[in-house]
C-alpha cells in the first residue's frame, strides 16, 4: 500500500526523470547545431517550408527568444530563482494535479537547459579574456528554430513557455471554479426560504 512518503517520493523522481529528459533533448539539439551549422548559418529540413521555417543557427546573448541583447546574464539571477521556486513549491502541489507537476518540469528543465548554456559559454569566454565580468554580457545560448513569424528559440524556450501557459492556465480554471463555488453561494443565499411563524389565536 502507497504510504505519503512514497507519494513524496515517486512525485521527485518524475520530476527528476522528466526534467533530465527534456534537459538532454535541449542540450542535444544544441550540441547538433553548433557542431554542423556555422553562426547564422541556416539548414532547410523541409524545402517545401524554406520561406517559413528552417534551422538557423543563432547565438542569443539576451533573454527568450531573443530579447534584451547582452542582458543574458542577468536573466541568470532569475534562473536561480525560478529554480529554488520550483523546488519549494513542488511538494506542496495537492494530489491529482498533474497538470501543475507538468508545468513545473517543464519550466525547472526549460530554465535549467539556458543556465548551463551561459554558464558554459561565460567560462569558455573567461578563459580568453581573463576577466569573469567582461565574459558575463557576451555569454549566450544557442538557438535555433526560426520561424519567418516568431523569434527564433530552442527547446529550453518551448519548456518555460509551454509549462507557464501550462500554469496560467491551471491558475485561470481556478479562479473561475472558486468564482462560479461563490456565486452559487449567494445565489442560495438569496433564496433562503424564511419559516412563516405560528402565532396561537
Amino acid at each position: 500500500m502507497d504510504t505519503p512518503r512514497s507519494h513524496r517520493l515517486r512525485n521527485w523522481v518524475l520530476l527528476a526523470a522528466g526534467a533530465l529528459c527534456l534537459l538532454a533533448l535541449d542540450q542535444v539539439t544544441k550540441w547538433l547545431v553548433v557542431r554542423n551549422l556555422a553562426v547564422n548559418e541556416a539548414w532547410v529540413p523541409i524545402p517545401a517550408l524554406s520561406k517559413i521555417f528552417t534551422i538557423t543557427h543563432v547565438q542569443n546573448t539576451g533573454v527568450a527568444f531573443g530579447q534584451l541583447g547582452g542582458l543574458g546574464w542577468v536573466f541568470m539571477l532569475v534562473n536561480l530563482t525560478v529554480f529554488v521556486g520550483v523546488l519549494v513549491c513542488y511538494p506542496r502541489i495537492p494530489a491529482g494535479q498533474w497538470p501543475l507537476r507538468l508545468a513545473a518540469t517543464l519550466i525547472l528543465a526549460g530554465d535549467l537547459g539556458n543556465v548551463i548554456d551561459r554558464v558554459r559559454t561565460t567560462a569558455n569566454i573567461a578563459q580568453v579574456t581573463g576577466k569573469l565580468w567582461t565574459a558575463l554580457p557576451k555569454a549566450y545560448v544557442t538557438d535555433m528554430f526560426a520561424f519567418r513569424f516568431w523569434w527564433v528559440f530552442n527547446v529550453a524556450d518551448l519548456c518555460v513557455v509551454t509549462g507557464v501557459a501550462l500554469l496560467a492556465w491551471m491558475l485561470w480554471r481556478t479562479e473561475g471554479a472558486q468564482t462560479g463555488r461563490e456565486a452559487a453561494s449567494r445565489e442560495a443565499e438569496n433564496h433562503v426560504p424564511v419559516a412563516e411563524g405560528h402565532g396561537s389565536e
